[in-house]
């Protein structure tokens, strides 16, 4: 099996069947597999894959548990499912968009040995408002761990990946995330390059019903810290190189929200200073309170700032007027 391709489902019953769709309309030289873990859904999402798996029973692999387990379990069960030489993700309310998405990404990395991961620009699609977006804007083409360590620039519907890169499996410590893209994409980026194709092939939906989408600003960042401290917890030892930069993102994420905080929600601020001193303990509140005083916004800045939400603004209204693009077939 050349591709396993990943798919997490779970009350997605108005997605579902397009997800599915859009991966099996995949034109390959090569096979492939979708193996779906639906975690126990309530709705029809169980139904129409077991109606898919039907239709494809030697291609789709349905992992249909009873119970909903959540998230990361459903992923940690899911995954040593997936036996091929590749594994490529499309949760279940997102949809790739051209049928040689599969194909230019696999024939990449063939041909790119010490690449271990290829992604690709992405259609942001913001569905309780409908407006869109463009993912990556001046993405540099190739990249490693050092850059992805600074920030999550893969969206997961994007991603293929090399299988078995872990001889191990998945860390103990992995069960302790919220979401697991920028985990397991830390852990495969440290074997190999990171490409990036600009075309883009695939459609992230966002919508009050996700997970992400649901979580309350302070929730979004106590799961953007915790992934983070467990890497540097991970990589501390075996890789400086890599729990340097992973230090200097932590940072600079909890000094934004501390600026963010600290007129508004002064005990929140106080408790993001706290963990920050705990993980990085160089940091004192007297360098806290310079460093936040230092980088305080001129009025050049500020003016600036306002153009660019304007603009986005201006951008977002008129995306709503263009369509997404669907795979035909």
């Amino acid at each position: 099996m050349k591709v396993s391709v990943l798919m997490l489902a779970y009350n997605q019953e108005r997605y579902i069947d397009e997800a599915i769709r859009s991966v099996m309309l995949q034109q390959t030289d090569f096979p492939f597999e979708l193996v779906i873990g639906n975690d126990g859904s309530g709705d029809r999402t169980g139904a129409i894959c077991r109606e898919w798996q039907k239709r494809y029973a030697d291609r789709i692999v349905l992992i249909d548990r009873p119970k909903n387990i959540g998230l990361i379990p459903n992923f940690m069960q899911t995954y040593p499912h997936c036996k091929g030489t590749y594994i490529a993700i499309c949760e279940g309310d997102d949809f790739w968009t051209d049928k040689s998405k599969l194909q230019r990404q696999v024939d990449f990395l063939d041909t790119h040995p010490d690449y271990v991961l290829c992604f690709h620009r992405v259609i942001n699609y913001y569905a309780d408002k409908g407006t869109k977006s463009l993912s990556n804007g001046g993405q540099q083409t190739d990249t490693d761990i050092h850059d992805l360590a600074l920030s999550n620039y893969i969206s997961n519907v994007s991603a293929v990946f090399r299988n078995h890169l872990l001889p191990d499996g998945l860390p103990k410590w992995f069960g302790e995330v919220s979401t697991y893209d920028y985990a397991l994409h830390m852990l495969n980026a440290q074997f190999g390059k990171i490409h990036y194709m600009k075309r883009p092939m695939a459609v992230y939906r966002q919508h009050g019903k996700a997970i992400w989408s649901q979580a309350a600003e302070t929730s979004k960042l106590d799961i953007s810290l915790k992934v983070r401290e467990l890497l540097m917890e991970y990589f501390r030892d075996s890789r400086p190189d890599v729990y340097e930069p992973l230090r200097n993102s932590y940072t600079a994420i909890c000094l934004n929200h501390i600026r963010h905080y600290q007129h508004t929600n002064t005990s929140a601020a106080e408790e993001i200073e706290n963990r920050l001193q705990t993980h990085c303990p160089e940091w004192t509140r007297q360098r806290i309170r310079q460093e936040l005083r230092d980088k305080h916004p001129n009025r050049k800045q500020r003016i600036k700032a306002t153009w660019v939400r304007m603009l986005k603004s201006v951008r977002s209204i008129c995306s709503y007027f263009i369509p997404l693009p669907r795979i035909r077939g």
